[in-house]
Formats: structure tokens, sequence, C-alpha cells
């Protein structure tokens, strides 16, 4: 697919279709380069840095031609909320990557003891307030 076999004048998701088939490759490898430096950021302390990049990373991922690991990606983005005192983002963040599950994944059984092990975190830190609430 050219350039010229993207219709421009397409509707939304007839032209994000285009994008991803063309695209998509190259989307996934940038998401995938930003979601690493995004934790890197975040062992280094670099929290807002790293959230800057891991929201970076979801909106790459949205063109990629791969969304595996999203419900990563999204987990990580809720931990860095909550750990930010952000809790209201953070349970946002938690609903969206735990309703985008794969029941039918290998992987599902240890994705859902992941987001058990963060819902727990954020409900322990929800006691402490919110910087939301001020």
């Amino acid at each position: 697919m050219s350039n010229e076999e993207i219709n421009i004048s397409a509707d939304f998701y007839t032209f994000k279709n285009q994008i991803v088939d063309k695209f998509g490759e190259f989307y996934y490898e940038q998401a995938c380069l930003f979601f690493d430096r995004a934790t890197e950021q975040a062992k280094q302390g670099l929290l807002l840095s790293a959230l800057a990049d891991g929201k970076f990373a979801l909106e790459l991922t949205d063109y990629s031609n791969d969304k595996s690991g999203a419900q990563y990606l999204i987990g990580f983005l809720s931990q860095l909320h909550c750990d930010m005192g952000e809790i209201a983002k953070s349970k946002s963040y938690y609903h969206l990557g735990i309703n985008l599950l794969d029941e039918e994944s290998e992987d599902y059984e240890d994705d859902l003891e992941m987001y058990r092990r963060l819902k727990e975190h954020i409900d322990g830190e929800s006691w402490k307030g919110s910087i939301e609430d001020y």
C-alpha cells in the first residue's frame, strides 16, 4: 500500500485501518520503545516523564498492528497514577486494563493475578486520599 492508497477523505475507521495496514509494524515497534523508556524512567523516579512516555506508547498502540501487551502498558499507567496519588485515574486505567484481558489467552490467569495485586495496591493507597481531592 503506497501513500496514494491511503484515502485521507475516508471515514475515520477506514482511514485508521489503512494506517494500521501500512504502518502498523512501525507503530508497534515505537510503542514498545516508548514503553521500555517509560519503565526505565519510572525506575529512576522520573514518574511524570514515565507517565508522558507511557501515555504516548498507549496512543501508538492504537495504530499498531499488534495489540498484545496493551494490558501491561495500561496496568503500568494505573500503577504510576496510584504512586503519584491520582487514585481516580489509577482506578480508571485499572478498569480499562482488566476489561481488556482475554479469557482465551494462555496468560489469562497470570494477567488476572497481576491485576488482582494492582487492585490491592490501589485499595491500599486510596485510604490516604488523593491529590485529586485538593
